[in-house]
């Protein structure tokens, strides 16, 4: 099977799945009408909002007329508003609040894949290379204890530790204790905020994507651009030290089943130097496992660090989900429920075709 042919036959097994969560998604949603109507009828609390609403909505048509309208909303961005119990920008769209919260996600997700990837590969090479050695001990301690440590200890921890009071120099110091205002982000190494920061204030400049480390760099402000990196590596070094243990111990144990492989014998018995051994042979095939493990951790990363965000303050997904599901906001759990799923689903997409990619034998199936 040809591999654009098993991207295709992949895609369309994908259509059920996001049927079937969406289904299951109305079918909560649906289960509180009053929560439902309140969720679009955004700051307005009217009887006549919620005859429109209902109007909207068709909630007094039959049942898979309500599922048709519900499944278009989706698609199409009509997600409701953020509930007035919300603490921060009640009443606001939840597709604005969603183009405001995936940005500082996303790029957490990033850093902090960049993270695991730099830390937890090279370990599980060293330990598969040295098994049984003090090196591979060692490793796999490292990599219990990190997977073990609960994540909001070592993030207190480390706010403490980078905080003004922290025994870092000045310099290396997060004078906001880490957080910061997805509004108001980029401020320069003098604390001051550039003008083009404010969304659309008198300058009449907004930010072109969003993202902070990319805005600063289009806009040159390099200043700013080290200080919201300063910002987000703190977090993404957090999720990072709690996550690379799995990587490292996937690795480990596909470096392990190449070595054995009759390939690797028979380069040794050619007299291949041990390290091309285990750079050419091992090392390429061991990734294709670790490859879906890490493809899977990524897409849980863009779902929102629901705990590391909230420790550090950090306006992303998974404040945002902890957030509306404190305070009853349904609309807004049901829509940072079904961007989830598609992330999760594409995540997975993505990572088959990495994964037939490098083993050509999956097509075959």
């Amino acid at each position: 099977m040809k591999l654009y042919v098993y991207i295709i036959r992949r895609l369309i097994l994908l259509i059920p799945v996001v049927i079937g969560v969406t289904v299951i998604t109305f079918i909560l949603s649906h289960a509180d009408i009053g929560l439902l109507i309140a969720g679009y009828e955004g700051k307005t609390r009217t009887l006549a909002a919620r005859l429109i609403v209902i109007h909207e909505l068709h909630l007094n048509g039959p049942v898979y007329v309500q599922f048709l309208y519900y499944f278009t909303n989706l698609f199409t961005g009509k997600w409701g508003y953020l509930s007035p119990t919300e603490p921060v920008d009640a009443g606001t769209p939840v597709f604005t609040e969603f183009m405001r919260r995936f940005p500082p996600t996303a790029e957490l997700s990033v850093i902090a894949a960049v993270l695991v990837i730099a830390i937890g590969l090279p370990l599980g090479v060293l330990s598969g290379v040295k098994k049984d050695r003090t090196v591979d001990h060692g490793t796999r301690l490292a990599a219990m204890v990190g997977v073990s440590i609960p994540t909001f200890w070592i993030g207190l921890l480390i706010l403490i530790l980078i905080g003004p009071s922290g025994p870092f120099p000045h310099f290396l110091q997060v004078t906001t204790e880490g957080q910061i205002d997805f509004l108001k982000y980029g401020f320069t190494s003098k604390g001051t905020l550039e003008p083009w920061v404010a969304s659309t204030g008198s300058s009449g400049i907004s930010r072109p994507t969003g993202f902070m480390l990319v805005d600063t760099l289009i806009y040159g402000d390099f200043p700013a651009f080290f200080n919201a990196l300063e910002h987000v590596f703190w977090p993404a070094l957090v999720v990072a030290l709690t996550s690379f243990g799995v990587v490292t111990r996937f690795m480990r144990s596909s470096i392990l089943e190449s070595l054995g492989q009759d390939y690797v014998r028979t380069a040794r018995s050619k007299g291949v130097p041990e390290k091309f051994v285990v750079k050419k042979h091992a090392r390429r095939n061991a990734y294709g496992a670790t490859t879906t493990v890490m493809g899977l951790f990524f897409a849980g990363l863009l779902s929102g660090v629901t705990v590391t965000e909230y420790v550090f303050g950090w306006p992303g997904m998974g404040q945002w989900l902890y957030t509306a599901a404190a305070h009853a906001d349904l609309v807004s759990v049901m829509a940072t429920t079904f961007v989830f799923t598609i992330v999760i689903v594409v995540a997975n997409l993505i990572v088959d075709i990495i994964y037939s990619y490098l083993d050509p034998r999956v097509r075959l199936d």
